[in-house]
């Protein structure tokens, strides 16, 4: 019988606590998206780079955030090259598919919305 040592189970512990936490392109689009569609700008503001934040706290302040409590995120696609990636999700099962593009910055994958020509 293999009898598994203190320090290899806190280290087996740990590893699986990061993993959990660890969060890629889709989950933080995800976050995103679902925060921002119930009216969350503070929290969608976490997953977020900062002229994205500033971007949302103007649309806020002009009132033009609409707010859906039914939305659903469903992920379709993702497309990751160094740290940028793209996410393409619907909001309902048949409807168009959206894409959402990030960056990761100091290890972190944050939403990056910028004025599209």
């Amino acid at each position: 019988m293999i009898q598994i040592k203190p320090f290899s189970r806190l280290a087996v512990l740990l590893f699986f606590a990061l993993a959990a936490c660890a969060q890629g392109p889709e989950s933080a689009a995800r976050k995103f998206t679902e925060n921002l569609a119930k009216g969350n700008i503070s929290e969608a503001k976490k997953y977020a780079t900062e002229p994205t934040g500033q971007m949302l706290d103007f649309a806020g302040s002009i009132g033009v955030m609409p707010v859906d409590t039914d939305f659903t995120f469903i992920f379709v696609s993702k497309s990751v090259e160094g740290d940028q990636a793209s996410i393409t999700y619907r909001s309902v099962p048949d409807g168009p598919e959206e894409t959402i593009d990030l960056v990761k910055i100091d290890g972190v994958w944050k939403v990056h919305m910028q004025h599209r020509k």
